[in-house]
């Protein structure tokens, strides 16, 4: 049996970064991420940063000087000469020359919200977030990655541990909110982001049968590629298995009383994507299994195209998935959803993949940025 690992590193493209917590540099080592943090405080204490900016990100926040208020960014500098120790210092504004009159080398080593954003909570983040996506789209900057703009809200989440939740770290699930963003923006700021990913099955072992849709030659990703039977991003204000039922009407119109009855929870995938052109997409999905009842039961609904993001269905075998899957035709986080899809069906196993514990590890990778509690 060919290897399986070539797919799931078709989403899971970013190399490891094994000596530190979350990725400090490009693949091709030209650029530094800088970690983004709700209060400088969080990078104090190592937490887990909510994004990771680019460097031509980093430089239109550190040019944004706000209006009354004062910039909403806030800056934690390092510079240093040749052959002497690093200074440091907090705030907007950079250093670059010493009281000697040297020239000194200025890193940011993070970046995170002014106190009087913080001060107005998740609501005050979030105007903010919008405010600046809104405002670097009306003057045509990062053009390719909000052309996709949806109006459709996410929702961010900051460590638990974050000091903006105060002495109390949230104990509920989904309870460390930070702030929601415009979807088409988070890969600017490298935001971590979630969705819902379901099979539909019908039969078991080689019998197995899976209903493949075909993504629309409209859709602005990926469009015509082969996709997992439902599957969609959350949108904030919702759960994941109200996300999955909604997405189950919409894209393959599977009612909610019969999705409900049959929908088996299957755990989570992780993996971190870099876009063609740089862009971070650490993201999480919640996966999903609906195993269809025989086609001879008075019970049987088969998915069909509901809304315009969906071509077609078609009902393929596992060899055959498999083909498609190697030739590059599924979505490539689809991908790595069967690969879960099929080892939790005892389809693949240790005796004939080679590198099974490593595809284990990549489908539940740490991703370095912050993810919801629970």
């Amino acid at each position: 049996m060919r290897s399986l690992l070539s797919i799931v590193e078709a989403a899971d493209n970013l190399p490891a970064h094994p000596s530190s917590p979350y990725p400090t540099h490009s693949p091709d080592g030209t650029e530094r991420y800088v970690p983004f943090h709700l209060t400088f405080s969080d990078f104090q204490a190592s937490l887990a940063p909510v994004g990771l900016l680019r460097p031509t990100v980093l430089a239109e926040l550190q040019a944004d000087d706000g209006q009354e208020e004062g910039s909403p960014w806030q800056f934690y500098l390092t510079a240093s000469a040749s052959g002497s120790e690093a200074k440091q210092k907090e705030g907007n504004e950079g250093m670059e020359v010493d009281e000697h009159g040297e020239d000194l080398d200025v890193e940011v080593q993070c970046c995170f919200f002014a106190d009087w954003v913080v001060r107005q909570g998740e609501e005050g983040m979030s105007r903010v977030m919008r405010e600046t996506a809104e405002r670097w789209k009306k003057e045509g900057k990062f053009a390719k990655q909000l052309a996709g703009w949806r109006n459709e809200l996410y929702q961010i989440y900051a460590s638990p541990k974050s000091s903006f939740f105060s002495s109390t770290a949230p104990q509920a699930p989904f309870a460390n909110k930070a702030f929601t963003l415009e979807r088409a923006a988070c890969a600017l700021f490298g935001l971590a982001t979630f969705g819902v990913h379901l099979m539909a099955y019908e039969g078991e072992g080689k019998d197995m049968m899976l209903w493949v849709p075909r993504r629309s030659t409209t859709k602005p990703t990926f469009p015509g590629m082969l996709d997992n039977t439902v599957a969609g991003g959350i949108p904030a204000g919702i759960s994941p298995l109200e996300s999955m039922i909604k997405e189950c009407q919409e894209e393959a119109s599977l009612p909610e009383s019969f999705v409900v009855s049959r929908l088996k929870a299957a755990g989570v995938i992780t993996y971190f994507y870099i876009t063609p052109d740089g862009y971070l997409q650490p993201e999480l999905e919640y996966i999903y299994d609906l195993p269809l009842p025989s086609s001879t039961s008075a019970e049987y609904i088969k998915p069909k195209p509901c809304d315009d993001e969906v071509e077609s269905f078609a009902l393929m075998n596992v060899p055959d998935t498999l083909t498609a899957m190697y030739a590059g035709e599924f979505k490539p986080n689809c991908g790595s959803v069967i690969v879960d899809f099929m080892i939790r069906h005892g389809m693949v196993a240790t005796d004939d993949e080679p590198n099974y514990l490593e595809i284990r590890w990549r489908l539940a990778r740490r991703l370095g940025v912050a993810v919801p509690s629970g």
